[in-house]
């Protein structure tokens, strides 16, 4: 697999700028493994070259090694709708991505049931310049929405990921807050109580402009890709943080934020301690 670059409505890659994406994907895979919806990436000959599980298991198939190296058109696209939506795969390749950024169309399961999904498309480009791939973000159009009742299955997925996560929506709102993420707090003596409360009133010390990144994220719909250095309790603090947008139709309602260590200084704190 080599790159990424954007994922519409769940998670969302706009060109970042990013000089190898290929080790972003590598970063990414496991957390984009689990999102809700299909997540899929085709090669110019719509080929599968990676959909996600929640992807494999809405397509009722047992595992990816079903589906990739296949393509997408004749395994998973209706016969009577499979020729136009080659049309539309074919013009997106050919860099005419604006018309078809957002698509219905019908997908066909292993267990032949019809499901209707909108997709979020975009394209990844190679070193030439010239659009090599597709990458698209599908939803069944019942389900457009970050439901509730799935925020316990992604709590269990969050809580065994390395990275701090955290959650928050329009109004800043602390909504999720992951193990890893309680732990830097008890750390850096900050307090565990946190959902529902603002997170610029949990963190302080939080510069003006990444409260400008969150706005931005919310207003444009694009991943946030930075590096931060912060010195709080005395420690200073190397990370890396994506900030990623939840959509609702067209509306981005949630931020999901992925905060990566990059000098292990909580990871060495916290086991001196232990």
């Amino acid at each position: 697999m080599e790159e990424l670059t954007r994922l519409k409505n769940i998670i969302v890659f706009k060109d970042a700028e990013i000089k190898n994406l290929k080790n972003e994907i590598e970063k990414l895979k496991n957390i984009i493994s689990f999102f809700p919806g299909i997540i899929v990436i085709l090669d110019k000959y719509g080929l599968i070259e990676f959909i996600n599980k929640e992807g494999v298991e809405i397509l009722h198939y047992s595992s990816e090694e079903e589906l990739i190296g296949k393509n997408w058109f004749d395994k998973c696209i209706p016969e009577n709708i499979r020729d136009s939506l080659k049309f539309v795969f074919n013009k997106i390749i050919e860099g005419h991505i604006e018309e078809s950024k957002y698509y219905e169309n019908l997908v066909e399961t292993k267990i032949k049931t019809l499901k209707l999904i909108g997709w979020r498309n975009s394209y990844i480009k190679d070193e030439k310049g010239n659009i090599s791939k597709t990458i698209s973000y599908g939803i069944e159009i019942s389900k457009e929405s970050f439901e509730k009742q799935k925020i316990g299955d992604y709590i269990k997925i969050f809580d065994i990921l390395p990275e701090a996560i955290h959650i928050i929506d329009r109004e800043f709102k602390i909504l999720f807050f992951n193990k890893v993420f309680e732990k830097w707090n008890k750390i850096l003596g900050f307090t565990t109580d946190v959902i529902g409360k603002k997170l610029f009133d949990i963190f302080p010390f939080l510069p003006e402009k990444v409260k400008e990144e969150y706005e931005k994220v919310f207003n444009t719909g694009d991943i946030l890709i930075t590096k931060e250095k912060n010195f709080i309790s005395g420690k200073e603090i190397l990370t890396e943080t994506r900030k990623i947008p939840i959509f609702e139709k067209e509306k981005v309602i949630n931020v999901i934020t992925f905060i990566r260590e990059i000098a292990d200084t909580l990871k060495n704190y916290e086991d001196n301690i232990l």
